[in-house]
């Protein structure tokens, strides 16, 4: 792998990490105030930069989970080095 592709799987996997940690955050807070429509628009925008990013990641690197991809592809995630392999942790 080429130094600008790992530049660009680091990119995304902190973009996963960036959308994933704010769906989280508002997803608690619309526990509290479920009519918030501002909440609810972001809690939507939030979802869809996630996916965005992950499909990314999962077309160009491979699935990050074992649910992620394609049946045949299903046990792909456990061949790839492992985080703290990987220099990212």
């Amino acid at each position: 792998m080429s130094g600008a592709d790992r530049e660009e799987k680091k990119q995304l996997l902190h973009a996963i990490s960036k959308y994933g940690f704010a769906l989280d955050d508002i997803i608690l807070f619309l526990d509290t105030h479920p009519q918030n429509q501002d909440a609810l628009d972001y809690c939507r925008r939030a979802a869809a930069m996630y996916q965005t990013a992950k499909a990314e990641y999962e077309n160009r690197f491979g699935p990050l989970t074992i649910t992620s991809g394609q049946d045949n592809a299903i046990w792909q995630w456990a061949a790839q080095s492992w985080p703290w392999e990987r220099g990212y942790c």
